[in-house]
C-alpha cells in the first residue's frame, strides 16, 4: 500500500478529522444498547417512567450527535476522496507525459489508460475507508466487547470466541483471490488495447475484411476478463454470507446461554441479553467491513502496484549542459535503431546530411522507416551512430534543446476540443491573432475560416469530428508553421490534400519558410519530386539520395514508386 499512503501527506489533516468524526459517531452508537438495557431493567421492569424518559432522552441525544457526525464524516470523506483522486490523476498524467517513448511503449497505451482511470478509482474508494478501518472498527470492536463485559462476562466471551473463527475463514477464502484479480487486470488492459486498435483502424479492418478476426480477438479478451472477474468476485462474495452465518449462530448462542443464566439466577437480566445481541450486531458490521477489506485487499494491492510501476519509472536525467541549437543543418552518420522487443532494426546504418534551408523529401513504402527516422531527428530515442544538428552533437546537449529547434506536423492530425485559434496556437501560445490568420492563409484554410461567422473562434469538436481529413491536416500544418524553428518536419502531412490544394499550400509554405530547412516525409512521388533532395528508404535502409532526376536514373525503388503513381516512361 506504499503508493496509497505515500501521497496522503497533504491530506493528513482531513484524515485525522475523519478519524475523529468516526470515533465520536462510533462511541455514541456503542452507548445506545447500554442505555436500552437500563431502560428495560431499571425503567420498564421497575415500572419507573422517570428512568425511561431520562434514559430515552439521553439515547435520542446520542443518536442525534451520531447522525450529525455521520453527515460531517460523509462530507469530509467526499471532499477527501475527490481531492486525493485529482492529485493522483495529476501525478499519473504528468508522469506519463514525462516518460520516454520506449518507457511508454513498454506498458502500452491501453494499460496506461486503465491505470490512470480504473486503478485510481479503486484507490479513491479505499482512501475514505482507511480512517474507519484503522479507527472506527477497533473502537467498535473493543468498545462493544468492554461494554458487553460490564453487562455479563459470559456473553462477552461468546462474542470474543466467534471473532477468530471469522478472521480465519476470511483469510482462507481470500488467500487465492490475488491470481484472479491479476489475470483480470491483464485482460482488461488487453481488452482496452484491442478495442482502441479496432476503433482507430476500423476502415482498414473493413477494407481487408478482417471484422471476424478482430471480433474474435475482442471476444477472447472480454471472455477471459469476465471469467477472471467472476471467479474473483465469487470468492469475495463468499465472505459476507459466511460471516453472517457465524454471527447469527453466535446470536442464537447468546440468546440460549442468556436464557439459561437468567433461569439459573445468575446476575443477568433480559436487558443484558438484549444489549449483547445489539453489540454482536454492531461488532458484526465491523467484522463485515473488515471482511470487505480482506476480500478486496488483493485487488487493491494489484492496482496499487500498477500505479506504482508508472510513478516509480525513472525520468531520464540528462547529465549534459543544455547547449542552444539554432539552425537547419543536420548530419547523420551510420545511425541505427530498433524498437524494444524487435529483432530487426527499424532504421539501419542511416547516413545523410541536410544543408541550411534545403527542402528534403523522405519517401518510401509503408513501414520503410520514414517516421522512425523523423523521430530520431527529433531525438525521441537514443540510438547507435552519430547525430548532429546545427553543428551540435545530440549527445552534447539536451533533448529539449534539440526539440526547441524543430517544429513537426505529425502524421496523425491531432485536433482538440476548443476554438480554431486555440488549436493553432498550440504551436506558439504567444502568437497574435494576425499571426494565426497568416499561417491559416498559408495552410489554405482562409476560405474555411471565412465561411463561419465565428472566424478564428469557430468551435472544433473533439478529434475534429466537424472537419474533413484535409482540413484537419491543414490545421496541423498551420500549428507547426506558427512555431519559429530552424527545422520543419512534415510527416505525411499532405496525404489527405488534393494535388491542387497541396500545390498551392507548398508554394505558399516555401515562400514563408524561405531559408528554413524543411523535411517532407511522404509516399507521393509528386510531392517528393518538388524537393531539393530526396532520401529514399526501403526496409529501414537508405537506398538512395539525390535529386529527382538522379533518383530516377540511379534508384530502382524510387523508379517503381514514380511509375506506379504517375505512370509513363521514366528512362
Amino acid at each position: 500500500m506504499l503508493v496509497l499512503l505515500k501521497f496522503l501527506k497533504p491530506f493528513y489533516k482531513q484524515m485525522v478529522l475523519l478519524a475523529l468524526l468516526f470515533t465520536v459517531q462510533t462511541v455514541c452508537t456503542l452507548f445506545l444498547p447500554y442505555l436500552m438495557s437500563d431502560i428495560v431493567e431499571l425503567g420498564i421492569r421497575a415500572q419507573s417512567m422517570t428512568v425511561v424518559w431520562q434514559k430515552g432522552a439521553i439515547m435520542i441525544s446520542l443518536a442525534f450527535v451520531a447522525m450529525v457526525f455521520t453527515l460531517l464524516a460523509n462530507r469530509v470523506a467526499s471532499d477527501l476522496s475527490a481531492r486525493y483522486s485529482v492529485d493522483m490523476h495529476n501525478r499519473v498524467f504528468n508522469k506519463i507525459n514525462s516518460l520516454s517513448f520506449s518507457q511508454f511503449g513498454s506498458i502500452g497505451t491501453g494499460s496506461l489508460l486503465t491505470r490512470a482511470t480504473d486503478d485510481i478509482a479503486k484507490m479513491e474508494d479505499v482512501i475514505v475507508q482507511l480512517p474507519y478501518v484503522f479507527v472506527g472498527i477497533p473502537v467498535m470492536f473493543v468498545g462493544g466487547v468492554v461494554l458487553c463485559f460490564l453487562k455479563d462476562w459470559v456473553l462477552a466471551v461468546i462474542l470474543l470466541a466467534v471473532s477468530p473463527f471469522i478472521l480465519i475463514i476470511i483469510t482462507a477464502i481470500t488467500k487465492n483471490i490475488n491470481k484472479y484479480w491479476e489475470r483480470a487486470e491483464v485482460f482488461t488492459d488487453a481488452h482496452h488495447r484491442i478495442i482502441r486498435e479496432r476503433l482507430s483502424g476500423i476502415r482498414v479492418i473493413r477494407a481487408f475484411d478482417r471484422d471476424k478476426h478482430e471480433h474474435n480477438r475482442a471476444e477472447y479478451a472480454t471472455q477471459q476478463m469476465c471469467n477472471s472477474f467472476v471467479a474473483g468476485n465469487t470468492m469475495s462474495g463468499l465472505v459476507n454470507p459466511v460471516t453472517m452465518l457465524l454471527l447469527n449462530l453466535s446470536t442464537v448462542a447468546i440468546i440460549y446461554v442468556g436464557n439459561q443464566r437468567i433461569m439459573g439466577d445468575a446476575f443477568v437480566d433480559a436487558g443484558d441479553v438484549l444489549s449483547a445481541i445489539q453489540y454482536i450486531a454492531f461488532i458484526g458490521n465491523s467484522l463485515l467491513m473488515l471482511s470487505w477489506v480482506f476480500a478486496f485487499a488483493p485487488q487493491i494491492h494489484i492496482s496499487n502496484r500498477r500505479i506504482a510501476e508508472v510513478l516509480d519509472m525513472p525520468t531520464a536525467v540528462e547529465n549534459v549542459q543544455e547547449i542552444a541549437v539554432s539552425g537547419g543543418t543536420i548530419k547523420f552518420d551510420k545511425v541505427s535503431f530498433r524498437y524494444d522487443g524487435s529483432n530487426v532494426d527499424a532504421v539501419s546504418d542511416a547516413t545523410f546530411s541536410i544543408g541550411e534551408g534545403e527542402i528534403v523529401g523522405i519517401i518510401g513504402g509503408t513501414g520503410s522507416g520514414k517516421t522512425t527516422l523523423a523521430k530520431l531527428i527529433m531525438n525521441f530515442y537514443p540510438c547507435q551512430g552519430y547525430r548532429e544538428m546545427a553543428g551540435v552533437d545530440y549527445n552534447a546537449t539536451t533533448q529539449k534543446a534539440v526539440r526547441d529547434n524543430i517544429s513537426m506536423a505529425l502524421q496523425k492530425s491531432m485536433i482538440f476540443q476548443g476554438t480554431l485559434q486555440e488549436n493553432v496556437k498550440m504551436g506558439n501560445k504567444d502568437a497574435t491573432s494576425e499571426q494565426v490568420s497568416k499561417v491559416l492563409e498559408i495552410s489554405q484554410l482562409s476560405e474555411f475560416v471565412n465561411s463561419h461567422e465565428e472566424g478564428l473562434e469557430y468551435k472544433l469538436q473533439q478529434a475534429g469530428s466537424n472537419m474533413s481529413g484535409g482540413q484537419k491536416q491543414r490545421v496541423n500544418i498551420a500549428r507547426a508553421v506558427l512555431k519559429n524553428a530552424g527545422v520543419y518536419i512534415f510527416d505525411d502531412s499532405f496525404s489527405a490534400l488534393d494535388y491542387l490544394t497541396e500545390s498551392k499550400l507548398r508554394k505558399a509554405l516555401n515562400k514563408y519558410l524561405e531559408g528554413k530547412t524543411q523535411i517532407v516525409i511522404t509516399q507521393r512521388a509528386a510531392t517528393a519530386m518538388r524537393c531539393d533532395k530526396i532520401i529514399v528508404m526501403d526496409e529501414g535502409r537508405i537506398v538512395g539520395q539525390g535529386t529527382h532526376l538522379e533518383m530516377l536514373k540511379e534508384c530502382q525503388v524510387y523508379r517503381e514508386i514514380y511509375r506506379s503513381q504517375l505512370g509513363g516512361d521514366v528512362e
